[in-house]
């Protein structure tokens, strides 16, 4: 079965299945994504599962998200990180996740599309620590993490694509990439609404790049507002 993502945009509340709520488990899962337009393999579908378990074991002292309920971590959380690939017709096969955090949107990226090479970039310990145990208990390949604040200076190594999840603003995070990302790779933002703002004073070319594409959408049958923003290093 193919994985699937729609575009449709709606505005519900919380799903009842049956007169209950999603009970957290693989079913559940699987409810609630495809409530939220996402359909996954079976095989994806479980190692999403067995991430959110780790997630949960670890966020005793909410340190890795800050959200509990079931519900709004699949929306907010998974549904989220998905729902991109609806927009990204081909991703870069070397990419890195700049403020990577718990995992997203990497991990979710990295369960959907197996066949990118992915770092994970986290400065913070413990985080660190969570996202190798995640690689190890999974059993990821093509994936490892990248323990340091990313620079101009401490990214070293050539990467296609960069990706990044309301981790700062995009003015600040270009000059990060810039030397890593090589010409006509491609840097994606995900984004809130207020990117609109950030986007009317933003010069790109400034930092070598130029804006590809935009993207407002919805999570379907929620209340969140999304943008990915795409852009591209300018060829010299």
């Amino acid at each position: 079965m193919p994985q699937k993502f729609t575009r449709r945009p709606t505005n519900q509340n919380f799903p009842l299945f049956h007169g209950k709520r999603a009970t957290p488990s693989v079913p559940g899962l699987k409810q609630l994504l495809e409530y939220h337009g996402v359909e996954l393999q079976q095989e994806t579908l479980e190692q999403l599962w067995a991430y959110h378990q780790l997630l949960r074991e670890n966020n005793k002292d909410q340190d890795l998200t800050r959200l509990n309920a079931f519900e709004t971590i699949v929306e907010r959380h998974y549904a989220d990180c998905i729902l991109i690939n609806a927009y990204v017709e081909k991703w870069p096969k070397r990419m890195i996740d700049v403020g990577s955090g718990a995992g997203f949107p990497g991990i979710p990226l990295k369960l959907v599309n197996p066949d990118i090479r992915l770092t994970l970039c986290e400065p913070r310990p413990n985080r660190v620590e969570f996202l190798n145990l995640v690689i190890r208990e999974l059993g990821l390949q093509g994936i490892d993490v990248f323990g340091h604040k990313v620079t101009s200076r401490s990214l070293t190594f050539p990467v296609e694509g960069v990706i990044s999840r309301a981790f700062e603003l995009i003015e600040l995070t270009l000059p990060r990439i810039q030397k890593a990302l090589v010409p006509g790779g491609r840097a994606f933002f995900m984004k809130g609404p207020a990117v609109k703002e950030e986007l009317a004073t933003l010069h790109p070319e400034d930092y070598g790049f130029k804006l590809l594409e935009k993207h407002f959408y919805r999570i379907p049958k929620s209340t969140q507002d999304r943008a990915l923003i795409v852009l591209e290093k300018v060829e010299v």
